[in-house]
C-alpha cells in the first residue's frame, strides 16, 4: 500500500507511530490503529473504494473524528502538494505573513538543505571531538576572567553610549543570532536529519530568526536531539567568549573596545532567556525531548485547565485518540502547565511593551492605538485558545 508523497510514518516504539507532513513539518504521535487508518486514507485509491473496503478496528464516530483531525493537521490535503514543494524549493526565499499561530509569524523562509549538504565537510571538523574540547577552553577562559575581574562593574557603563555604538552591537547580537540558527541546521544535518526552512520570524511580536529541525522526532538518540536543540545556545557562549576574550587581550596592548565586553555580555544574557522552558524557546524544546513528551506545551495547558475548571473528558473519542497518561506525566503537566498559564502572559505583556516604545519613537501617542489593537486581536486568540482547550485533543 503506497501513500501519497506528502506523508511519512515512523515507528518510533512498539505501536506507537509518528506521522509527519513532509511540507509543513507537522508531527504527530499516534498509537497503531491511528496510524493504520492514516495510512488507509492516503494510498492513492479512490474515496469510495475506500469507505467501503476499510475492516479495521475503529468504530464509525472514531473514523468521523479522526478524518477531522487528519483534515485539520493537513494530512489529507495533498492538492496543495504542487504549491507546498514549489515554496519549499531549495534557495528560494520565500515571504508569508499567514500565520496559524500567533506567537511565531514566520514572514521570511528558506529551504537551506542542500546548502547544508554542501557545507557537511566543514560540519565535521567544527564537531570533531577535539574541536568542541576547545570550544569548552574558550569558554572555561572568557568565564575565568569575568569572575576574576573586579573592576567590571565599573567597566560596564552604558550610560555614554551612543547611536551607533548601540546599532554595532545590534548588528553583532544580529550576525549571532543567525549564526545560532545555522548551529542548529548544522548538527541536525550532522546527525542525519534534514533542514527544510530557516528564515526570520516575529516571535511575540519582536523579531527574531529560526531553524526548522523537526526531524529531532524521528532521532533514535534521545542524546542527539538534545545536542541540535543545544548547539544555539552552545554557539552563543562561544561567540561571547570570543568577544571578551579579545576585549582582554586588547586590554594588554593597551587598547580600550568596551563594545566587545557589551556585546559578549548582552549575548551571554540572551542565551539565558533562549534557556526558558516556558515558552518555545531553545530551553523549552530540550525539556520536552528530555522528558520524552511531545507536544509538551499544548498537553500541559490542556491537563492544567481541565483540572482547574473541572471540564469533563469528552467521551470516547477522547479516550481512543489520546495516548493514556501515567501519574508522573500528568503531574509533569500539571505543574508545567501552571507555570506557564501564569508567565505566558508577562511575556505577551513584555512584548507589547518593546512594540509599543519602538513605535512611540516613530508615532507618538498614535503608538498607544496601534498597541491597543494588537491587544485586542491577542484578546481574540485568547478565546480562541480556550474554546480549544475544551476539545478533545
Amino acid at each position: 500500500m503506497e501513500l501519497t508523497s506528502h506523508i511519512e510514518i515512523h515507528e518510533i516504539e512498539n505501536n506507537c507511530f509518528l506521522v509527519q507532513h513532509k511540507f509543513n513539518n507537522k508531527y504527530v504521535k499516534m498509537g497503531r490503529r491511528e496510524a493504520e487508518f492514516l495510512q488507509f486514507l492516503t494510498t492513492e485509491e479512490a474515496a469510495e473504494e475506500r469507505d467501503r473496503d476499510y475492516d479495521g478496528e475503529l468504530t464509525e464516530p472514531e473514523r468521523v473524528y479522526l478524518m477531522d483531525k487528519f483534515k485539520e493537521w493537513g494530512f489529507l490535503d495533498s492538492g496543495a502538494e504542487a504549491d507546498a514543494q514549489e515554496a519549499a524549493r531549495p534557495g528560494k526565499w520565500q515571504f508569508n505573513w499567514r500565520s496559524s499561530d500567533i506567537t511565531t509569524i514566520k514572514f521570511l523562509t528558506v529551504n537551506p538543505d542542500q546548502w547544508l549538504n554542501r557545507m557537511l565537510p566543514l560540519f565535521r571538523l567544527l564537531l570533531h571531538p577535539a574541536a568542541i574540547a576547545c570550544y569548552v577552553l574558550l569558554i572555561a577562559a572568557a568565564g575565568g576572567l569575568l569572575i576574576r575581574d573586579v573592576h567590571l562593574q565599573s567597566a560596564i557603563q552604558t550610560a555614554g553610549l551612543g547611536m551607533w555604538s548601540y546599532a554595532a552591537i545590534y548588528g553583532m547580537l544580529l550576525l549571532t543570532t543567525a549564526i545560532h540558527e545555522v548551529a542548529h541546521g548544522m548538527v541536525c544535518k550532522y546527525y542525519g536529519g534534514r533542514v527544510k526552512q530557516m528564515g526570520a520570524m516575529l516571535f511575540y511580536f519582536n523579531l527574531a530568526m529560526f531553524c526548522d529541525v523537526s526531524d529531532t522526532y524521528v532521532f533514535k538518540r534521545r542524546r542527539h536531539k538534545l545536542a541540535v536543540l543545544f548547539a544555539g545556545i552552545f554557539s552563543q557562549w562561544v561567540m561571547s567568549s570570543l568577544g571578551i576574550l579579545t576585549y582582554y587581550g586588547l586590554q594588554g596592548f593597551g587598547v580600550d573596545a568596551p563594545l566587545l565586553l557589551y556585546y559578549g555580555i548582552a549575548n551571554l544574557g540572551l542565551s539565558f532567556i533562549n534557556m526558558l522552558p516556558l515558552v518555545k524557546l531553545d530551553g523549552y524544546w530540550m525539556l520536552s525531548h528530555g522528558l520524552g513528551i511531545a507536544n509538551l506545551r499544548t498537553k500541559a495547558f490542556r491537563a492544567f485547565f481541565r483540572m482547574l475548571l473541572f471540564w469533563r473528558r469528552n467521551g470516547a473519542n477522547e479516550a481512543q485518540t489520546v495516548a493514556p497518561t501515567t501519574a508522573r506525566e500528568r503531574s509533569i503537566l500539571v505543574a508545567y502547565g501552571f507555570a506557564a498559564a501564569l508567565f505566558t502572559p508577562c511575556f505577551w505583556i513584555w512584548g507589547l511593551y518593546n512594540v509599543q516604545q519602538r513605535l512611540y519613537d516613530w508615532m507618538g501617542m498614535a503608538s498607544l492605538l496601534i498597541t491597543a489593537c494588537i491587544a485586542g486581536m491577542l484578546l481574540y486568540h485568547l478565546a480562541k485558545f480556550v474554546t480549544t482547550m475544551r476539545k478533545p485533543a
